[in-house]
């Protein structure tokens, strides 16, 4: 099939290893081969059973004269072992797909040959080690997402100072262990050339300083700075980016000072401040606002007597382990999504409005 440039199997329960087709046969069986595949450029295996390594996959796509594959996504299977240096081979890649595998090791330093490179997802492996340099290289880089793995060492503009177009930087880690082996370390006057709308740094230490790279980043909609050791106020610069946010994310650090109302929201958003040491009166935001997470910090006064009017599209509200007094403003009651409410552990009286959904 010499002529084949698009292959999808995806989806389906095909098993055992990747290799099976390329091992084990002769030079010629092989070369024969190569000369079938080399005008493939998308190649779909994803959500499979496959096992094994892909070595001999990428030595084959990287042998040919001109390897026509843009597209490679061998996502969700469990295919393991090292990526191979031939990665680099494969001059016209567009996008690489290999999340939620089994690879292990580092990314390979030959990355940075795949100069037409726009998306490169290696989420949700078993990988170790540091981030090499070269990934600075990709210029055309739109997305990187090497989300729940083990990285190491230090992450700096270098890595990043020539993708220009880069929208969705994803390095982010579930566990909230207070040992965070990769920092992010970029220097306090440093500009990035990209306009991030996704920025997704979860359990890497950004801090102890509050971003200031942050501040030409007025496109964001996603901002996660969860567990990433910054002990600082929130400049006022922050506040009037304009942004429009779907999430953010500043959980489990050691931010404090008041919360301005002045931020606003894409429909059906969440906020996480949760585990801060924020204090004042309680924000009011834009009635976009569907989960607000406030707990565990020290938000006092009372609950704002609009609160229902003022933030209707609530269907979860944590306002628990603050010092919040008074009584349960009887607007509350409005709220008519609302699925789950924990105001425990505060200073609260008076009788408890009904709340017609509301599992308890």
């Amino acid at each position: 099939m010499r002529n084949l440039v698009y292959l999808d199997l995806s989806s389906n329960n095909l098993q055992g290893s990747i290799l099976e087709a390329f091992a084990n046969r002769t030079s010629l069986e092989r070369t024969r081969l190569m000369g079938s595949l080399c005008n493939l450029k998308t190649l779909i295996l994803s959500e499979n059973n496959f096992n094994g390594e892909i070595t001999e996959l990428s030595d084959v796509f990287s042998g040919c004269n001109n390897s026509s594959l843009e597209k490679l996504d061998l996502g969700f299977n469990d295919l393991g072992g090292f990526l191979p240096n031939s990665l680099g081979n494969m001059y016209n890649l567009l996008s690489l797909l290999l999340r939620e595998n089994l690879f292990l090791g580092s990314i390979p330093d030959s990355i940075g040959n795949l100069s037409n490179l726009k998306e490169l997802y290696l989420s949700n492996n078993q990988m170790n080690g540091t981030i090499p340099e070269t990934l600075g290289q990709l210029t055309e880089l739109v997305a990187i997402d090497v989300s729940e793995n083990s990285w190491e060492g230090v992450l700096t503009e270098a890595h990043l100072s020539n993708l220009t177009n880069l929208k969705d930087l994803s390095i982010t880690k579930y566990s909230l262990s207070p040992d965070l082996k990769l920092v992010i370390n970029f220097s306090s006057d440093w500009s990035p050339p990209f306009k991030l709308q996704y920025i997704k740094l979860r359990s890497c230490q950004v801090g102890p300083k509050f971003p200031v790279w942050l501040r030409n980043q007025n496109e964001l909609n996603t901002l996660i700075l969860r567990n990433a050791r910054i002990s600082d106020t929130i400049p006022e610069w922050f506040w009037k980016l304009d942004l429009q946010l779907v999430e953010l994310d500043l959980g489990y650090n050691k931010l404090s000072g008041r919360i301005p109302n002045s931020l606003k929201f894409a429909p059906q958003s969440t906020v996480y401040l949760n585990w801060n040491h924020f204090n004042g009166s309680l924000p009011l935001w834009s009635y976009n606002v569907s989960s607000l997470f406030l707990s565990n910090n020290s938000f006092s006064g009372p609950i704002p007597r609009d609160i229902g009017e003022r933030m209707p599209m609530l269907t979860e509200l944590d306002l628990s382990h603050n010092s919040l007094n008074g009584t349960i403003p009887s607007s509350m009651g409005k709220l008519n999504g609302l699925m789950t409410l924990d105001i425990s552990n505060n200073r609260l009286c008076g009788e408890i409005p009904a709340f017609p959904n509301l599992v308890y």
